[in-house]
């Protein structure tokens, strides 16, 4: 009987999920791995294997989205479970540095939340400018469609393929934790409810794709890993019709831009409004997706 039920919330998952393309979960994918790349100065194996746990979260919980937003205990909950794995995956992934790191940036840990009928990515709050990456899309960009999650492997894909780094050591669950109802509430407020059968919708929004080769946006970061991701496939010029064209006094705010030194690189979180208050504050509406109820 459990296996029943396993087997049709499995199909359940995988014919909601339809309605969102894999070439748009791979773009949110490919956009939140690019910018932990540049923050915690991935290695390119740790970014090829980020991508593929930020893949698996996103196609997984697509379908539940919806119904987080609308406060559904079921919905809140599985989605909690993604996230739990996901969270766990990257543990045995990252050092304990840059799991600290992660931990420390609500947009990389906890990466969706809700304000009214709608659901975003936190970190397009952070980083308006979607066209932009700054590293060369993943090895497996194109190739990558699951398998490596922890539906297929219990206990984990990721635990031994960076074994000569010390890794964070401590519980990274939300669900079940002293923390958890605070955490919920943060992400998608203090509506909550059960209900009686299962309907699970799912929303998506466009990102392109292309790298930009503008001069004014390479990476100044000073980062000592991340760099070899873009030397180990770069055996010719990028297109130019992949160049971002933005002049840089129009730059979206919150998107970081390049600086003449290191250090202020690194510090800048915004082109053009440097000063301004906090980007998730005023862009709540930023890299959102809308409910289809009315």
């Amino acid at each position: 009987m459990k296996r029943t039920l396993f087997i049709c919330m499995m199909m359940a998952i995988a014919v909601s999920a339809a309605a969102m393309s894999r070439s748009k979960v791979r773009n949110h994918a490919r956009f939140l791995t690019d910018r932990m790349a540049y923050e915690l100065d991935l290695t390119p194996m740790q970014y090829d294997d980020c991508y593929e746990v930020n893949y698996d979260f996103i196609y997984h919980v697509a379908p539940y989205m919806d119904d987080v937003v609308y406060g559904y205990r079921d919905a809140i909950e599985r989605y909690y479970t993604f996230l739990d794995f996901r969270n766990d995956d990257l543990r045995y992934i990252l050092s304990a540095f840059q799991y600290a790191r992660f931990m420390a940036s609500e947009y990389f840990y906890s990466p969706i939340y809700s304000t009214g009928r709608e659901w975003a990515f936190r970190i397009y709050t952070i980083y308006s400018n979607r066209t932009f990456f700054y590293f060369d899309a993943p090895s497996i960009f194109k190739t990558y469609r699951g398998g490596h999650d922890r539906l297929h492997f219990g206990t984990g894909f990721y635990n031994d393929r960076h074994s000569k780094i010390t890794h964070h050591s401590g519980s990274v669950r939300i669900q079940g934790s002293q923390n958890f109802d605070g955490r919920r509430k943060a992400d998608f407020g203090t509506n909550l409810k059960p209900r009686t059968g299962t309907t699970y919708n799912n929303y998506s929004n466009p990102n392109s794709p292309n790298r930009t080769t503008d001069r004014r946006y390479q990476d100044n970061s000073g980062n000592h890993n991340s760099p070899a991701i873009n030397q180990r496939t770069r055996t010719t010029q990028p297109s130019t019709s992949n160049t971002q064209t933005t002049p840089a006094t129009t730059s979206s705010r919150g998107e970081r831009t390049a600086s003449s030194s290191t250090s202020s690189s690194r510090s800048q979180r915004s082109g053009s409004s440097a000063g301004s208050t906090s980007s998730s504050s005023s862009t709540r509406g930023s890299g959102t997706v809308r409910s289809g109820r009315r």
